[in-house]
C-alpha cells in the first residue's frame, strides 16, 4: 500500500490534496478528525500539523492501516530566492535536525518510486507548459519527519503564489496519479554525494540514465558527512552505487573512495553509466 500524507498547515499540501480527490478516491473511514481516503490499493490521510514532525506516523498508521510499502508526503517548499519549483526528495538529517526528524538520522528513501516521481513530473510539467515557469528538479535530502517506512517528499516551491497555482498542484496531482510513479524496477540505485541543494547532476543523471537515486549529500552537508553516516546512507538507499559530484573536494574524495571499497560498493561515474 502506498501512503499519501497531506497537512491542514500547508497551502502547497491542500491545493495537492483538492486535485488527487479528483481521482475518484472514496472515504474509507477517519483519523485525527479527517477522513482516511482510499482508491485502489493507495490510501490518503492529512495531519493536522506540518507533517515534517510528524515523527513515527508511520508506525501509528500501519496499525490502523496494515503495511505500508512507502509514503509520499505532499507539501510546499520555502526558499528565500522565491524560485517556482517542483521538486522532489528524500527524507533525514546528515546533520542538526532543524525542521523535523532527529540528529544523524534518515529515512530509508523509496528510489525506485521518487526517481518515477521525478520524471513523471518533468514530462508532465512540460505537456502542460509549467517548466517555463517552474523548475523541476530533486532536492538533497533534508528535514524530518523520522520514519521507519521508505518515504519522499514531493513539493510545490517557493512562495504563496506558487503554493495556490492549481496547475502546480494538478501537475503533482496527475503525477502522483500516473503508473509509473509507483512502478518497481530492476534500476541500480545510486547514492548521491555533493553538489548543490537541488541536486543538478543526479536530477540531469536520473533523467538521461536508467538509475534510481536514493539519499543525496548536498555539498553544504559534506561536513557532517562521516563512515557512520555514508553506511546509513548507503544501506537505507539500498544502493548498489555512489556518484560523487564533481565539486567534492580531494580530502573527502579520498575519504569516499576508502569507504567505497570497505563496504564493497561500486563507485561510478556518468561516463561508467553510458549503457543505462
Amino acid at each position: 500500500m502506498r501512503l499519501i500524507v497531506s497537512s491542514l498547515e500547508d497551502t502547497a499540501s491542500q491545493n495537492i490534496l483538492n486535485n488527487l480527490l479528483e481521482y475518484g478516491w472514496e472515504s474509507t473511514g477517519e483519523w485525527q478528525e479527517s477522513p482516511i481516503y482510499g482508491r485502489e490499493d493507495d490510501r490518503m490521510v492529512t495531519v493536522n500539523r506540518h507533517h515534517i514532525y510528524a515523527e513515527g506516523i508511520d508506525v501509528e498508521l500501519s496499525g490502523i492501516l496494515g503495511p505500508i510499502d512507502h509514503m509520499v508526503f505532499i507539501s510546499k517548499h520555502a526558499s528565500k530566492a522565491g524560485i517556482h519549483s517542483l521538486t522532489v526528495h528524500p527524507i533525514g538529517n546528515f546533520g542538526k535536525a532543524k525542521f523535523g526528524g532527529k540528529d544523524r538520522k534518515l529515512v530509508p528513501p523509496a528510489p525506485h518510486e521518487m526517481t518515477g516521481a521525478l520524471r513523471a513530473l518533468h514530462d508532465i510539467a512540460t505537456g502542460k507548459g509549467l517548466t517555463r515557469e517552474y523548475q523541476v528538479s530533486f532536492e538533497a535530502t533534508h528535514h524530518g519527519p523520522l520514519l521507519e517506512t521508505p518515504a519522499y517528499y514531493i513539493e510545490i516551491g517557493s512562495d504563496q503564489g506558487s503554493w495556490s497555482d492549481v496547475r502546480a498542484g494538478e501537475v503533482i496531482g496527475m503525477t502522483l496519479m500516473e503508473p509509473e510513479t509507483c512502478k518497481k524496477t530492476s534500476c541500480p540505485i545510486i547514492f548521491g554525494i555533493g553538489g548543490g541543494h537541488y541536486a543538478p547532476e543526479f536530477t540531469d543523471l536520473a533523467r538521461r540514465r536508467k538509475v534510481s537515486m536514493g539519499h543525496m549529500v548536498p555539498g553544504w552537508a559534506l561536513k557532517e558527512l562521516d563512515r557512520e553516516l555514508f553506511g546509513m546512507g548507503l544501506a537505507q538507499s539500498q544502493a548498489e552505487m555512489v556518484m560523487i559530484s564533481k565539486d567534492v573536494g580531494e580530502e573527502m574524495l579520498n575519504k569516499i573512495e576508502s569507504w567505497c571499497h570497505e563496504m564493497g560498493v561500486r563507485l561510478v561515474d556518468e561516463a561508467s553509466l553510458k549503457r543505462l
